[in-house]
């Protein structure tokens, strides 16, 4: 070692032994070397100028442990390098300098999947749509809540697993067969006459007939209504179905007519108000009885029955969109001048197309939702219309007071003289969850068995005042 006042000497922090020739840390001799850390800020090597002439008769260890002790005051004023001992802590930066891309990489991948798989999904639907029909059966016809086309829908809303999917061909019939009469409804978009059918061109034979035409300059919307109608009606096969007998094309190319069966007591709603006990009306056609009421709506039901069986759901049912042929024969329909004609019965919501809220359930009202269920809660109303005699529902109050009473869960009460097993039906038709609303198949064998038994009351009690007549006492 030089014994050079300016020349430096090389501890072991940690040890407090001089380092060896390579710079390497002996251990100390004895057990009485400083611990690793002790009096240091940082384990390593202090390089400090010499304040103490060395002995090189000491030994790693004691003396010089002794005069470091003595002379650690002066340390501070001397001029101190500390080299640090390689770390053995792992090193990161390696590891941040790789992350973010990986990370970055594998978001870009989940995201490109998504999108793909997401466009496979669209492609595979709209190939099942183009294939197999327009919505599956399993549904359980709850089509408005996947559709969401309110505003654009026809009446009915078709379905064509029911049929065997063949293209339906309506019959096109020769305008020089037909001959068109009086008018029997207008409205802002259209009109309904009655008129004749001739079977030949000697026209010997004819069939009284309904002819519905649009007028000029209407709508897009109101001819594709129009136009789906004459698709929908085509496929119905009903004994309480209007039948639709063909279309008539018109020379200038225009929407065509549509031609249907004519019913000679015109809507439910009118004939029924003709027959209101508390109003006489002298130009009334006929009584009707209190066992033609429950005929009546048995048709109705057997009808709405068959519509289910064929998956269509009739968004509009109501006594105005029955007609009334002979012998007190009811047919469905939806003349859709019925919409134009009655236009107190229908309400605009929210800037959409009118609809007919006092005859609407509670979920078609708030969410627009039109199913077999929806259609099961007017028929309770259907059934009020006609042992009132034809009054509006809920009258007396406004459409928004109709809605109001919707959302509070209050019902429409019991018509005067309205049989209660009637009345109960009514009730299993407004439950408020559509779930526990009675299905068209039970209502109609209820009304079926009630007017049976109704029927035969009545004839008994005709035969007794028949005996009476024939046996005075």
């Amino acid at each position: 070692m030089p014994n050079d006042t300016n020349s430096g000497y090389c501890l072991c922090v940690k040890f407090l032994t001089v380092l060896t020739k390579d710079k390497e840390c002996p251990p100390p001799a004895e057990s009485t070397a400083p611990k690793a850390g002790d009096g240091t800020e940082h384990d390593g090597v202090i390089y400090l100028q010499p304040f103490f002439k060395p002995d090189t008769n000491h030994t790693n260890g004691g003396p010089l442990k002794n005069d470091l002790s003595k002379n650690s005051h002066s340390i501070t004023n001397q001029n101190v390098t500390v080299i640090p001992e390689h770390s053995s802590r792992p090193d990161y930066t390696l590891i941040l300098k790789i992350f973010p891309p990986i990370a970055a990489f594998l978001v870009i991948t989940a995201i490109v999947a998504f999108i793909v798989i997401r466009k496979l999904r669209i492609c595979s639907r709209q190939r099942t749509r183009k294939k197999g029909p327009m919505i599956k059966a399993c549904e359980d016809l709850k089509l408005l809540d996947r559709l969401n086309v309110v505003n654009k829908n026809p009446s009915y809303f078709y379905h064509v697993s029911g049929l065997s999917g063949k293209p339906i061909e309506v019959r096109s019939i020769p305008i020089e067969q037909i001959c068109i009469q009086d008018v029997v409804g207008e409205g802002a978009f259209g009109q309904v006459f009655k008129g004749l059918m001739y079977a030949d061109e000697n026209r010997e034979h004819f069939t009284r007939i309904a002819v519905k035409v649009l007028k000029e300059g209407v709508s897009t919307e109101a001819r594709d209504d129009f136009e789906r109608e004459v698709e929908i009606m085509s496929a119905f096969e009903h004994d309480n179905i209007l039948k639709l007998l063909g279309i008539v094309t018109p020379a200038s190319g225009d929407t065509p007519y549509m031609i249907f069966e004519y019913m000679v007591h015109g809507d439910l709603a009118q004939l029924l108000r003709r027959n209101d006990p508390s109003i006489a009306m002298s130009n009334s056609d006929f009584r009707l009885s209190k066992s033609n009421l429950i005929d009546i709506a048995t048709q109705i039901a057997n009808g709405m029955t068959y519509l289910n069986s064929q998956h269509f759901v009739h968004r509009d049912l109501a006594t105005r969109n029955c007609l009334v042929g002979e012998g007190l024969a009811v047919k469905i329909s939806d003349f859709g001048m019925a919409r134009d004609i009655y236009t107190c019965d229908y309400y605009r919501i929210g800037g959409s197309r009118m609809l007919p809220v006092r005859w609407m359930s509670p979920e078609s009202v708030k969410w627009g939702r039109f199913t077999t269920e929806s259609d099961i809660w007017a028929f309770g109303v259907v059934l009020w219309e006609i042992h009132s005699y034809g009054r509006q529902p809920y009258y007396g109050h406004s459409n928004e007071e109709v809605i109001r009473f919707l959302d509070e869960g209050i019902l429409l009460q019991r018509p005067d003289e309205c049989p209660s097993t009637v009345y109960h039906v009514m009730l299993g038709c407004w439950k408020t969850d559509p779930k526990e609303r009675l299905p068209f198949s039970k209502i109609y064998k209820y009304l079926n068995d009630y007017s049976a038994e109704v029927s035969r009351s009545a004839q008994l009690q005709l035969n007794g005042n028949d005996s009476e007549t024939e046996h005075p006492t």
